[in-house]
């Protein structure tokens, strides 16, 4: 635990505990600083399993920092949020050495972030994280229903809780270790989808999707594919099956992230009619001395 100021004007720095949920929510519902790369309902089930820092004063919680670890030796920053009348200054200069030295003790040798928020990204920036990747944001509007896929290699059915080991190895496979989901992850996915299909091969899970839906706006949060079974159409099987479930949900606005490296996968969502909004989101990265 740190102090810092002087007479009646304290901030103490500290670690996060399972009782200050509370506050922290209450701070997330009021001040227009938020980052949350995990749900509120997630933050609340799964505090104590990441690793975050809090400023506080007199007058109650000024600022938070969490982070989880990722695999191999990185960690990434889920959510970071500061009381209005703070400046982010202050709350990166108190918070952040705390969070760098809480990940140097898991021994991971770098911190992430995905910038959707100019505030704390130029913050990061002036504290040593660089750009390590672009991800670009595509959105559908209306209710219009999509093309069908011209073949279905795969069968489509709804996923499971006796699928999440097939799918955690599948989502490892796939992706970059910085965007694997834990099995956790997938089963807190399965019981708050809109949408959550495989794709089975002959009794083999080979692809997946996963949307979320916040009133009439559905996104289109995971697209997974085995990479021994990519340019068969399952691609396109899945994001039908995404489309169709999100605007049998009453959608009208579909959103997808995608890295802006990957062109072959924004070719398959121009098929379904997403276009580029021109967005485009850092990934940032500072590696730890």
């Amino acid at each position: 635990m740190s102090l810092f100021g002087t007479n009646r004007k304290m901030t103490t720095v500290r670690p996060i505990k399972s009782s200050d949920i509370g506050d922290i929510l209450r701070l997330i519902e009021m001040a227009w600083r938020i980052y949350l790369r995990l749900s509120p309902a997630e933050l609340r089930t799964r505090l104590n399993d990441l690793h975050g820092f809090l400023a506080e004063d007199r007058v109650g919680l000024r600022g938070f920092l969490v982070i989880e670890p990722y695999q191999p030796d990185t960690v990434l920053i889920v959510a970071a949020g500061l009381r209005d009348t703070w400046s982010v200054e202050p709350y990166l200069d108190l918070l952040l050495p705390e969070i760098e030295r809480a990940a140097l003790s898991t021994h991971s040798t770098a911190i992430m972030h995905v910038g959707s928020f100019t505030w704390l990204v130029e913050g990061l920036r002036r504290r040593g994280f660089e750009t390590h990747d672009w991800i670009v944001i595509y959105e559908r509007s209306g209710q219009s229903p999509p093309p069908q896929p011209d073949q279905n290699p795969a069968q489509i059915r709804t996923a499971h809780t006796s699928d999440l080991e097939a799918l955690t190895r599948l989502d490892n496979l796939t992706f970059d270790y910085i965007w694997h989901m834990s099995t956790r992850h997938l089963r807190e996915a399965l019981a708050n989808a809109v949408s959550f299909a495989v794709a089975v091969v002959d009794n083999q899970i080979v692809g997946y999707e996963w949307s979320d839906m916040y009133h009439q706006h559905a996104h289109l949060t995971r697209l997974a594919v085995h990479p021994d079974f990519q340019g068969q159409g399952i691609g396109r099987q899945l994001v039908y099956r995404a489309i169709v479930d999100a605007l049998a949900a009453g959608a009208n606005l579909i959103t997808l992230n995608t890295p802006e490296h990957n062109q072959r996968s924004q070719a398959l969502y121009q098929r379904f009619g997403f276009v580029s909004t021109g967005e485009r989101l850092p990934v940032l990265k500072k590696r730890l001395k």
